[in-house]
């Protein structure tokens, strides 16, 4: 079977080569409705843009990039080239720590590499998104929002409300909750700090305790004993987040499973849409599942 190029399409639209060529890579000069149009018809001949002959010809290197400096889901990494791999674009991964990321962003870009990049571990002070602003990379920040570039952020207020309503069915008035994030009301009381001591401050007012980090949920449960507690008899426990020592632990943890894979194909959607349009996009996602074990 015959690929279908740039003629085909403009032979079906009525138009030009060039028209269609601007219209399919974002460029000015054609309408929103004939680059809406052709996009239709692109999609139904089943066309592909050309990554190779884009790369050689200076335009495209038909790559994005993904810089690994810590802990990262393989389920997001997944959704990403997933989703990339359907328009003909490739992953390029590499592990860089907070001092060489910056050079490892400078010289994809310098020579060509890449289109534009992801970061999936945004910090409150992380010197990579400023840089790579000046640099004018497209970028899509994940899991937080940042001006002047397309970013994805996450939800939790849905998924919190599930733990809550899953708690007060279970005769729960009042919860506690330790991490950064707010949510709820009254009846939630917060708390920061070192796990343990989090709890022996809260234990006396509360029955139950959300914990926005798994790991800190499962150093309670693992020192249940030392802090004098039957769980769930005496406390609830709840993770934000299913990590897999949640299921290890006796008893299991009852935690919000998040569509990791989910996150990363909207993330990678963002950013192809930023390099077809030049348009930095905001989204939010908030796609989760309550997965209940014996902590609660």
């Amino acid at each position: 079977m015959k690929r279908p190029t740039i003629g085909d399409i403009a032979r079906r639209a009525g138009l030009s080569k060039a028209a269609v060529s601007y219209a399919l890579n974002g460029r000015p000069g054609v309408s929103e409705e004939t680059r809406d149009r052709v996009s239709r018809i692109a999609h139904a001949l089943g066309w592909r843009a050309n990554t190779a002959a884009l790369a050689l010809s200076g335009e495209r290197a038909g790559a994005v990039g993904l810089a690994i400096t810590g802990p990262i889901s393989w389920a997001v990494v997944a959704g990403i080239e997933r989703e990339l791999a359907g328009d003909g674009i490739a992953l390029l991964l590499a592990i860089a720590d907070g001092t060489n990321a910056e050079e490892t962003y400078q010289d994809w870009w310098a020579t060509r590499r890449v289109d534009g990049v992801l970061v999936v571990d945004p910090r409150p002070e992380d010197h990579r998104i400023p840089f790579l602003h000046n640099l004018n990379v497209p970028t899509v920040v994940i899991g937080d929002g940042r001006p002047g570039m397309s970013s994805l952020r996450i939800d939790p207020e849905p998924a919190y409300r599930k733990v809550i309503e899953h708690l007060t069915e279970r005769g729960h008035q009042t919860i506690g909750h330790v991490g950064e994030r707010k949510f709820g009301g009254a009846q939630v009381l917060h708390a920061q700090g070192e796990p343990l001591e989090a709890i022996r401050r809260l234990r006396e007012e509360v029955t139950a305790v959300v914990f926005d980090d798994p790991l800190d949920a499962v150093k309670v449960v693992a020192h249940a004993a030392v802090l004098n507690m039957r769980i769930p008899d005496d406390l609830a426990i709840v993770a934000y987040g299913d990590v897999p020592v949640c299921e290890l632990t006796h008893p299991g943890i009852t935690a919000i499973r998040h569509d990791e894979a989910a996150q990363g194909a909207a993330a990678a959607r963002l950013l192809l849409n930023q390099l077809r349009t030049g348009v930095a996009e905001q989204d939010v996602i908030g796609t989760h599942e309550l997965i209940v074990r014996g902590t609660t």
